[in-house]
């Protein structure tokens, strides 16, 4: 039987989360949510489907002596770096190539390092509930049944299917709504957030690329001999810059016909700004949210994020603030996404 193992996707910088999230320290490896971070509460969240020895960890060029302290479980051959940001497509290709000289049968469990999942359990049922419907489906998509008219997530058209059955059919995928089409879907019962979580058997992850990718099968081609090789590490980092920068998503999930979804309700979210912990943290009677120290007095609706000082707050509402590593940062909640724009204008002081 083909063995499942974990892709666990920590590439990306978490601007959003300035600054928390610096270059050297980005989201993945911060503790935002609790006393461990993100990418442990990940690695945590899988082992029960995935041993340590059938995890692999995709992360960003600099970050390996901070993933290999995190995480000592993970056995130090299966920290897959990549040389440069080419986004989730080549993340991917890179990880199935070496899935492929290791477990030529094995399924892939694609998963983003840093998003929050409130009910382990549930996780888990979906995830083999994925499994067992596999053999169905090209592949598998976990669809999250929104739960209020959010205009940040992409959604998966997957209406039930006739004969019933634990995998809906996947339909469209369509971009992030206005506010007036989120509430249309959630109102309709048949779209879903997209999760950004993955399954399908490695063969056929590499198929696709060579179908809907092919200038990126053919730089995956031209890394397959580098794999697992010493000594090579310049011309793994040649190779993989001449790779196309586009997403998993765009690339291939979204062309490829015959995926099954998998419908969840468990709480989630992908902690995409520091607005987004109003979701996954608790608030106070005044409904703050607030990790570390913090006096309020009339202060209502904030994110309070203070990692050494106290952080008071006087007659305010739906303010962000947060104080790390000798900086503060003060905007919106409203303007929290957009939180890129500030960190540009500090570059390169930021980091």
């Amino acid at each position: 039987m083909p063995r499942l193992w974990s892709v666990i996707m920590a590439g990306g910088r978490g601007e959003r989360f300035w600054p928390l999230s610096t270059r050297t320290l980005p989201k993945p490896f911060i503790p935002l949510l609790g006393p461990v971070t993100l990418i442990q509460d990940t690695a945590a969240r899988i082992e029960p489907l995935t041993p340590p020895e059938r995890t692999l960890i995709s992360i960003g060029a600099g970050h390996y002596e901070i993933a290999r302290r995190q995480l000592p479980r993970i056995p130090e051959g299966n920290f897959i770096v990549e040389p440069v940001g080419r986004d989730t497509s080549a993340c991917l290709g890179l990880c199935a190539l070496h899935l492929e000289k290791r477990d030529p049968d094995a399924v892939m469990l694609a998963l983003p390092a840093d998003h929050y999942v409130g009910d382990n359990a549930s996780f888990i049922r979906a995830i083999e509930t994925g499994l067992a419907g596999l053999d169905a489906a090209t592949g598998i998509v976990f669809g999250i049944r929104p739960t209020r008219p959010e205009t940040g997530y992409g959604y998966i058209l997957a209406p039930p299917p006739e004969a019933g059955g634990a995998i809906w059919p996947v339909e469209d995928f369509v971009e992030k709504p206005d506010a007036g089409t989120a509430a249309r879907y959630l109102a309709d019962g048949g779209y879903f957030w997209n999760s950004g979580m993955f399954l399908w058997p490695n063969r056929t992850l590499l198929g696709l690329f060579r179908e809907h990718l092919p200038e990126t099968s053919e730089g995956l081609d031209r890394l397959r001999p580098l794999i697992g090789r010493d000594g090579v590490a310049g011309e793994v980092r040649a190779r993989f810059e001449e790779l196309p920068r586009i997403s998993i998503d765009f690339g291939i999930v979204e062309k490829t016909p015959g995926l099954g979804l998998v419908p969840v309700s468990f709480p989630w979210d992908d902690i995409g700004n520091w607005a987004s912990l109003d979701r996954a943290l608790s608030p106070d009677a005044a409904g703050n949210v607030v990790r570390g120290r913090h006096t309020a007095v009339d202060s209502t609706g904030c994110v309070v994020y203070a990692q050494s000082a106290t952080v008071a707050t006087l007659g305010v509402s739906d303010l962000v603030v947060v104080e790390a590593y000798g900086k503060v940062l003060v905007c919106s909640k409203a303007k929290a996404a957009e939180l890129k724009r500030l960190v540009a204008a500090l570059a390169p002081e930021e980091g």
